[in-house]
């Protein structure tokens, strides 16, 4: 392995966390509660669990090949054919993240800041940083995803400024929203969490001590579970139930209260620092997408293949023309992500046990 394609675990680790705090961020306690009402923090610690478990489950797969990329490892455990269908479907899915990542940013963006600003604008001034990273090597990236982390602690920072006054009463009761509604809680916080497939992409460039340094990507999705039950804890400290299921993005709405001596509008400032983040998630999708359509067709032109793939998800993005379309789209990708984040990568660790028998009695 090529040095300059080598990282290391910590880089892993900022890679799957710069993956995972993405677009989602703004909206999340608000999605999360209308479900689990004041228990949302509980459904997202329990989704936190159970992403714990797939990382796991992650791990022992890419351990027992820790010489091929995911993609190799789908081959040799289905044949070329059968992985290359999988493979191109994987393919598929990651444009529509990008697209869904794209439609959430211009509804943010046109909501807040620039209300009469042509969608295309927009996506395009969003695109260009990103194909500008995502055609890099994966060393240059993680280099990026390590320079702008320090943008996270400042959002805590910030949003710890709730807790002068804080209403902890409006956490009460915990559990009052039910067994119920914590369990289907656990549907929107996982949809949250998502990012942390590209450890399945990531890890393969991960060489020196291994098995301790993949255990950093289970340690990355611990954080980001935290972050993100801090943030709903916040948000419900701040708001009512009753508010935060109305307030579309309450983390903004946070910020447009505050009000430092020095500082106003710190809304502004916030969802300046929320762009980069958004935008180093994308950089991640859009990275991953082109080096499998490289795979697929064989061709080692990876600046090329991000080129290609910007298109589809550009012009993609262009489609959803209301925020109706956009859920409607949300809402199909939901259930279509477990299947490439929990019942392939599954199903492959299943078939794997299969073949390492299979080789044992031919050895034999």
């Amino acid at each position: 392995m090529n040095a300059k394609n080598e990282i290391t675990g910590w880089q892993l680790f900022f890679l799957i966390v710069q993956t995972q705090v993405g677009v989602g961020i703004l909206s999340m306690p608000s999605d999360i509660g209308k479900v689990a009402k004041q228990d949302a923090w509980i459904s997202m610690m329990l989704a936190g669990i159970l992403v714990q478990l797939i990382i796991l489950m992650y791990i022992f797969l890419l351990s027992k090949f820790p010489e091929d990329t995911y993609y190799g490892i789908v081959n040799l455990c289905f044949g070329t054919i059968v992985g290359k269908v999988i493979m191109s479907t994987y393919l598929l899915y990651f444009i529509g993240v990008l697209i869904a990542s794209m439609t959430s940013f211009h509804h943010t963006i046109a909501t807040w800041i620039f209300t009469d600003t042509p969608k295309w604008i927009i996506l395009l001034l969003f695109s260009i940083p990103a194909i500008y990273m995502a055609r890099e090597n994966i060393v240059l990236i993680a280099r990026f995803k390590m320079l702008i982390s320090f943008l996270l602690p400042i959002l805590i920072f910030v949003l710890a400024w709730v807790y002068i006054q804080p209403q902890f009463l409006y956490l009460l009761p915990i559990g009052g929203s039910g067994v119920s509604a914590i369990i289907s809680g656990i549907k929107p916080a996982i949809f949250s969490l998502m990012g942390f497939e590209a450890f399945l992409f990531f890890a393969f460039y991960v060489k020196t001590d291994r098995k301790k340094e993949l255990r950093k990507g289970a340690l990355a999705t611990a954080f980001v579970t935290s972050f993100y039950a801090f943030t709903i804890i916040t948000t419900q400290v701040f708001f009512h139930i009753k508010e935060l299921i109305v307030v579309p993005y309450p983390v903004l709405y946070i910020m447009k209260a505050l009000k430092f001596t020095i500082l106003e509008r710190i809304d502004l400032l916030f969802i300046t620092i929320w762009m980069v983040i958004a935008l180093s998630s994308f950089i991640s999708y859009l990275y991953i997408s082109a080096n499998t359509m490289e795979q697929l067709l064989s061709k080692k032109n990876h600046t090329k293949m991000v080129y290609i793939v910007m298109v589809f998800a550009f012009f993609g993005s262009l489609v959803p023309s209301s925020l109706l379309e956009m859920k409607t789209f949300m809402q199909v990708l939901l259930p279509v992500s477990l299947i490439f984040t929990v019942a392939i990568p599954f199903l492959t660790m299943i078939v794997s046990f299969f073949k390492k028998s299979a080789k044992k009695e031919k050895s034999a």
